[in-house]
């Protein structure tokens, strides 16, 4: 018998993290240094057809990257400011394995590939820049925080607000973090070192839950105990 710490928000193991859809259940990131030419890939599994996976901004203007399952394929909406363009690839991705996307810029062209299969979109006018790196959002994974819901201005697509939270497993997230620098695996990034994290403990054999005790409330020190936080080789 092992035991497995499971948050209802998010639990962090090993290069990836569990996300279970609740209202405070997203994963938030450095800055994508998207600009002309950025790239931008991560592994996902979910048993559900609909969910959003990833979205960033240029802090409420135009430009924004919005990436979710719909019915089970997976859809990359953005817009560079000529207008938005819709890309979808695969189908029935909701099967509980691990699929990769990923996101490839080239001046006014876009690509999306989802386990080796690729579409491309070519954006309008003249500029192609992703935002301004200064000024643009961080990067969120599985939702979107709730303070936004009173400052939808500061969002180019009010309307992500709204998208169903994801529910599963999200590992090597990679991009690179400053403009025209190096794509690298990324971290979570807490706006406090110690956050509140409302848990069960659940007794696990051979993947079956058998029992589960009561929701327990705690404080992390993350920057003491998130090596402590890996649990097993997220296969």
């Amino acid at each position: 018998m092992r035991f497995l710490v499971v948050t209802s928000a998010l639990l962090c193991l090993g290069y990836g993290f569990l996300l279970d859809g609740s209202t405070n259940s997203f994963a938030q990131f450095r800055k994508w240094g998207g600009g002309t030419n950025g790239s931008l890939e991560f592994e996902f599994k979910t048993d559900q057809p609909n969910g959003l996976l990833l979205y960033t901004d240029d802090g409420g203007t135009y430009d924004f990257f919005e990436i979710k399952l719909v019915e089970g394929a997976l859809r990359l909406r953005y817009n560079l400011g000529g207008g938005a363009q819709i890309i979808t690839v695969g189908r029935e991705l909701n099967d509980g394995h691990w699929h990769k996307v990923h996101v490839q810029r080239h001046e006014d062209r876009t690509v999306l590939t989802v386990d080796g299969v690729s579409q491309m979109r070519t954006s309008r006018g003249k500029e192609f820049n992703f935002g301004r790196f200064n000024t643009n959002s961080d990067v969120f994974v599985g939702g979107m925080p709730t303070w936004y819901n009173t400052k939808l201005t500061l969002l180019a697509l009010p309307s992500v607000i709204f998208e169903p939270r994801f529910v599963g497993a999200v590992r090597n997230l990679i991009y690179p973090d400053v403009e025209g620098g190096t794509p690298r695996r990324q971290e979570t990034r807490p706006k406090d070192h110690r956050v509140a994290l409302w848990v069960n403990l659940v007794a696990v054999v051979e993947g079956l839950r058998l029992l589960s005790l009561p929701p327990t409330w705690f404080e992390l020190d993350l920057q003491k105990q998130s090596r402590h936080m890996v649990i097993d080789d997220f296969k």
